[in-house]
């Protein structure tokens, strides 16, 4: 059965009855959560004694006050979902009970979350990692479970939590995918019928990238081009960036080796959509 906690006492109480031999797994949201975020609490499942879901739609990444209004809150839904995959707990905090104080400590991130998404959303990585931050300490979690779809972020976590959180082991994901090989994403709802049949060029741009690898081709420029060439069938697709980077980390390579990571982002009708495939180990 699901417990749903929406302030912090009651949460808090609850954690300390669980003995310290335990293992906690612990997925965060923004809710709107999909097959994806599914996954993730099935792997925390899989590894863990107890499970916990937060469900908080974080003002602080958000870089225009709209888009954080428009952000879909479907906590009725989610709490199912989370029911249905066995949850044990969701924890759905106030803004009050993540932050008492009036000035909020903005934790700044890492060298990692300097270029890409950070470069096109100023301030959005500082406030995930802030936000990260407090729940980690809230919620005190043995382990936690990301998914590799938003590679910079899982990098950027990853720094802070090994400076400021070294007993949590974070647990990275494999991409969850549409039928056509779009990841998903609570954005995804957002797209028009015909908007989501133009997004599934995105993962066939980086397949195709891997593809021309895998037959010889190790230089960056040429990978980048391979996918770009997808892309730019469809001049309504507006390509933001597409780059590789060396396998666990953001810094960009120029000769492609196994594992290293090709990212990519593109905006289709004004919906903003990112996506990374590793070139896979012979």
């Amino acid at each position: 059965m699901t417990t749903l906690f929406t302030d912090l006492n009651s949460y808090s109480e609850w954690r300390k009855g669980i003995p310290a031999d335990k293992t906690v797994g612990f997925v965060p949201t923004m809710g709107a959560l999909h097959t994806g975020h599914v996954s993730l609490m099935r792997a925390a499942s899989a590894h863990c004694d107890v499970v916990v879901v937060s469900i908080y739609v974080n003002e602080l990444q958000f870089n225009s006050a709209s888009d954080f209004q428009h952000y879909p809150r479907t906590q009725n839904d989610d709490v199912d979902l989370c029911a249905a995959a066995n949850v044990d707990v969701v924890f759905a905090p106030s803004k009050s009970d993540m932050f008492v104080e009036k000035d909020v400590r903005i934790i700044q991130p890492s060298s990692a979350a300097d270029n890409f998404e950070g470069l096109d959303r100023p301030g959005h990585f500082a406030g995930v990692v802030t936000v990260v931050d407090r729940l980690f300490s809230v919620v005190s979690p043995t382990r936690a479970y990301f998914g590799i779809k938003d590679y910079q972020q899982v990098a950027v976590i990853s720094d802070m939590s090994s400076q400021l959180h070294p007993d949590i082991e974070i647990v990275i994901c494999e991409t969850e995918r549409e039928h056509d090989g779009l990841a998903m994403s609570s954005r995804n709802r957002f797209l028009s019928e015909a908007a989501r049949v133009r997004a599934a060029l995105l993962p066939t741009a980086l397949t195709s990238a891997i593809t021309q690898w895998k037959n010889g081709a190790t230089q960056t420029g040429v990978l980048i081009e391979a996918a770009r060439a997808i892309l730019t069938q469809d001049p309504t697709i507006n390509v933001q960036y597409i780059s590789i980077v060396r396998a666990g980390s953001m810094d960009p390579v120029q000769t492609v080796s196994a594992l290293d990571v090709i990212i990519a982002a593109v905006v289709i009708d004004g919906i903003r959509l990112i996506d990374n495939m590793s070139f896979p180990i012979a």
